[in-house]
């Protein structure tokens, strides 16, 4: 259907045409594309000129009425009576106010007629693009929702609350109150601002058509007018909603910040609530991004948590913190490669925290044989854990405190996996790890340690006995080969792997000693045994690599030699190693 407009301007009197050249405009109208009649009338909302436009409508099949008067605010509702009267819908029209926003407040007549004009034009163009649309009843949510709890918004909560109406108070921050209550006194009387805000908080907490909202924020939005739909996000306080404001656990918190509140003049505990007055009373912490060291911590450690004990001197707790994740805080207190150190901000100052050192100090101030046992619930179910080293433990300590009988099957004569049988007695005394492997076998776990799996029990024994699951970890205890000649058939060749597991089990016939005076460790002055020569070369620049060098000083070699095909700073050894290593005369 083609565009059929017809456009009207009105003198309304003298009130427009004595600024504007209603005629010209009526001309330059008659010009633009889609105007099929364009008139000017004296009073075009009297009732010949509505008449006018009814008539024009019928004759000329106008689908599009545009009329240039007063403003909509006055007389829109009247020109869409006359429209729908000539059986045009009242939304296909529209109107351009050339008094309120022309006449009245121009001065010069050329400008003004030229504004008119632009105006006029604005409107024809929109009308050209106006749908048909119909009006109808809906019914209307009676609920009214208040964004933002400062004075204002208490104060609208409170009148249309009073006025019987369900009122939804949204608040982002954790109390209501806005900013107000954080001045001394209000300008011009110069009253007390809490003195007018706490008793308005306390209001709105008890009125009973009030549902608030706090430490919330509005998300999205849709709908329409008395029917919206609107999403809030809810932030968590992380604190139960049986909190009755004692205080008691912003007493015990360790961490002190600066209070927001307070505009950072003063400080707050991460529980808090931001001043004694606060409405709602309960206590928040504020959970932000995860701190970079316990994301870098393979275990997820709460290393933050443990850290902050450890300052405030609660050991105790300090180590139940860590055995959350980890039942081996002695042991990952010294041997521990530590990334999140290399994650720690405090690096970005000056150095990390020393985080492994103080999951040492924390764990050797714990007698782990006074530690009460758990009640555990049993469950009935067995699981076969193959495996001692720490995955097999870990595993075996988690499923006991679940409930499960569990058993472990350790090829070895002794528990531990590599952390026996691959880490030097310097490093990690065996009186450590004996401890805190008692610790977890004290949870009623069973063992059977020279039992390799596939010789000794199938799959079908486990079975057979009654186990439902099977976890195997049966560790990396092989090494990689250099592929030379002579490697494997040569006399005095041996993989590191192979030998720091013979020391330390006692086998092979390697002989010597690390002395050690409480937390000293030094190298031992063994003599020498049949097993190991007075000159010793190490291949390699890892851990490993480290850990046989300097083991076979300890056993009584009078040089050890490290070579490694790349520079020293190439070496992938972590550089507290190397450098003990050359501190023991190592080349």
């Amino acid at each position: 259907m083609s565009i059929r407009i017809g456009f009207y301007i009105c003198h309304c009197g003298i009130n427009i045409a004595y600024k504007v050249d209603v005629a010209q405009v009526a001309d330059f109208a008659r010009g633009l594309d889609g105007v099929v009649v364009a008139r000017d009338y004296k009073f075009m909302c009297s009732d010949p000129g509505q008449e006018m436009i009814e008539t024009d409508i019928r004759q000329y099949g106008l689908n599009r009425v545009v009329v240039a008067s007063c403003s909509p605010r006055l007389h829109e509702k009247t020109f869409r009576g006359a429209c729908e009267r000539a059986d045009l819908n009242p939304y296909l029209f529209q109107m351009a106010s050339v008094r309120e926003q022309v006449s009245w407040v121009t001065l010069d007549e050329e400008s003004a007629t030229r504004k008119a004009k632009t105006l006029v034009a604005g409107a024809i163009q929109r009308v050209r693009r106006h749908d048909r649309l119909s009006t109808r009843e809906v019914s209307v949510h009676p609920d009214v929702m208040v964004v933002g709890g400062g004075i204002a918004g208490m104060q609208a909560a409170l009148d249309i609350g009073n006025a019987g109406h369900r009122v939804y108070l949204v608040e982002k921050e954790t109390t209501i109150g806005g900013h107000m209550l954080q001045f001394d006194k209000t300008f011009p009387t110069l009253d007390c601002a809490a003195c007018i805000g706490t008793p308005k908080m306390v209001e709105v907490a008890q009125n009973s058509h009030i549902s608030l909202l706090a430490y919330s924020e509005v998300t999205d939005v849709s709908g329409y007018i008395g029917n919206y739909t609107v999403t809030i996000r809810k932030k968590p306080r992380y604190v139960m909603d049986k909190c009755t404001g004692c205080g008691e656990c912003a007493n015990a918190c360790p961490v002190t910040i600066p209070s927001e509140w307070d505009e950072g003049l003063g400080e707050r505990k991460a529980i808090y609530r931001a001043f004694p007055q606060a409405v709602p009373i309960t206590y928040c912490i504020d959970k932000r991004d995860p701190a970079p060291c316990r994301g870098a911590c393979p275990a997820g450690v709460n290393v933050q948590g443990y850290v902050q004990m450890v300052k405030t001197g609660n050991y105790r707790r300090a180590w139940e913190i860590i055995r959350e994740k980890l039942p081996f805080p002695g042991v990952l207190g010294r041997v521990c490669p530590h990334p999140c150190e290399d994650a720690c901000r405090r690096s970005e100052v000056d150095d990390p925290i020393a985080i492994r050192e103080l999951k040492r100090f924390a764990a050797d101030r714990i007698d782990l044989g006074a530690i009460p046992l758990p009640e555990i619930a049993e469950n009935g179910r067995k699981v076969a854990v193959i495996g001692s080293g720490p995955a097999g433990l870990t595993v075996a300590h988690d499923l006991r405190l679940k409930g499960y009988g569990v058993t472990v099957f350790e090829a070895l004569p002794r528990l531990g996996g590599m952390l026996r049988a691959g880490i030097p007695d310097y490093r990690l005394p065996p009186e450590i790890l004996d401890a805190e492997i008692d610790a977890i076998l004290r949870l009623g776990i069973g063992v059977e340690t020279g039992v390799r799996f596939g010789e000794n029990r199938s799959l079908s024994d486990l079975k057979a006995d009654g186990y439902e699951a099977v976890f195997m970890g049966i560790g990396a205890h092989g090494a990689l080969r250099l592929n030379i000649p002579g490697e494997a058939d040569s006399d005095g060749v041996v993989d590191a792997v192979r030998f720091l597991r013979e020391v330390n089990l006692k086998q092979g016939g390697w002989a010597g000693s690390v002395e050690r005076t409480g937390e000293t460790e030094k190298a031992g002055k063994a003599e020498r045994a049949d097993g190991i020569g007075r000159s010793v070369a190490v291949i390699g620049g890892g851990n490993v690599a480290i850990d046989a060098a300097r083991v076979a000083l300890r056993l009584g070699a009078e040089k050890v030699t490290l070579v490694y095909r790349r520079s020293e700073e190439e070496m992938p050894a972590y550089p507290e190693e190397i450098a003990a290593a050359r501190k023991e005369g190592i080349a």
